[in-house]
């Protein structure tokens, strides 16, 4: 071709980023080989499809990343890496999100700033020397970063695990506890009809809520119990579920995951003796364990059950499991799911009310 050559000069075609979910938006970064594994995740909080979650968490008046954001962006992640080793049409197994600390909240300004709130999560993945070499084996961290829009780091948030499992074995070892959890929740039930003492009580939604809102404010979409009955001495509870969203226009992965644990907030948020001078805020948790059989369709017959207990070595925090029922079978598990007691006029300090 002449040098003289008047055609234009060749265009750049910038790089869009892959869309995983409206809570992991842009896959700005990923490495693959055939043992370890690295993908960056920029999310932007006033995404259309992610910020209604976001508002409808209100807790001590500010709006809030919570930990269920922080569960779905891993179990999304999780599904993710496990597709790119094993194929687009691979059968997804047991995700099993661990080991959640959640260090710093992560609060959201109402309206939001033009250039946004963002927020980041890496995930690096090493499959073990000593293991098989397969991808089931592999340890899996991610990390939760406030980040500017630019990309650079402001503070940790989160951290947490990922683990690859086979979730029949998850199954089977909940069927042998399914005729308890099921004796538990009839025992609270007929409690609540028959006892005069007050300490059982049955609750429908709206007087659940208005008690929840001690301390969090859930916006309607996330007000998916139907009727809990709580047993406030003990600690002990149960609920059932009738989920609120519209699966053809929600996101629903944090709906969804806080309805299936947030009963183990409200034992301890309402239960407390001087609820007007402490509030217990999440902790974290050692696992997150939900099977596909955990299909909350509009009238599907789901409940939990938690008993929640002081930590022995540190009563301020309340600790205890949260069995997910579906039809009568167990088809998920929260292992230690945790709860602080901070008073509140310290709560205010580091979890300001937003200001309007």
């Amino acid at each position: 071709m002449s040098k003289t050559s008047t055609m234009p000069p060749a265009t750049t075609t910038l790089k869009v980023p892959k869309y995983l979910s409206p809570s992991c938006q842009q896959v700005v970064e990923e490495d693959f080989t055939a043992t370890t594994a690295r993908v960056l995740i920029h999310s932007k909080l006033g995404d259309p499809k992610l910020w209604p979650s976001i508002e409808q968490h209100i807790c001590n008046g500010a709006a809030l990343v919570s930990s269920g954001h922080y569960a779905d962006m891993a179990a999304v992640v999780g599904e993710y890496i496990w597709r790119a080793y094993r194929g687009r049409d691979a059968e997804i197994p047991g995700i099993n999100v661990g080991n959640m600390e959640v260090t710093k909240t992560y609060i959201a300004q109402e309206p939001q700033p033009p250039e946004g709130q963002w927020l980041e999560m890496e995930t690096v993945l090493q499959v073990p020397d000593n293991s098989s070499g397969d991808i089931i084996d592999a340890t899996i961290h991610s990390t939760f970063r406030k980040i500017k829009p630019d990309g650079k780091k402001v503070e940790d948030l989160a951290e947490c695990t990922i683990q690859f499992e086979f979730y029949y074995n998850w199954l089977g070892e909940w069927s042998n506890q399914t005729g308890l959890l099921k004796t538990k929740i009839a025992n609270l039930r007929t409690r609540a009809r028959t006892e005069t003492s007050g300490d059982v009580q049955l609750m429908h939604t709206k007087k659940a809520y208005d008690l929840f809102r001690s301390f969090v404010d859930y916006g309607p979409k996330y007000q998916n119990m139907a009727e809990v009955v709580c047993d406030m001495k003990a600690l002990e509870a149960t609920s059932r579920l009738e989920l609120q969203t519209d699966p053809g226009h929600d996101y629903l992965g944090p709906y969804y995951l806080d309805a299936s644990c947030h009963v183990s907030g409200f034992v301890c948020n309402t239960a407390d003796e001087d609820i007007k001078k402490n509030a217990y805020i999440s902790h974290g948790f050692d696992a997150m364990k939900i099977t596909p059989r955990f299909r909350p369709y509009p009238g599907a017959n789901i409940e939990n059950y938690c008993h929640m207990k002081p930590l022995p070595q540190d009563s301020s925090i309340l600790e205890g499991h949260v069995y997910i029922l579906q039809d009568g079978e167990v088809v998920g598990l929260w292992e230690g799911v945790r709860f602080k007691k901070i008073p509140r006029r310290i709560l205010n300090v580091f979890l300001p009310p937003r200001k309007r």
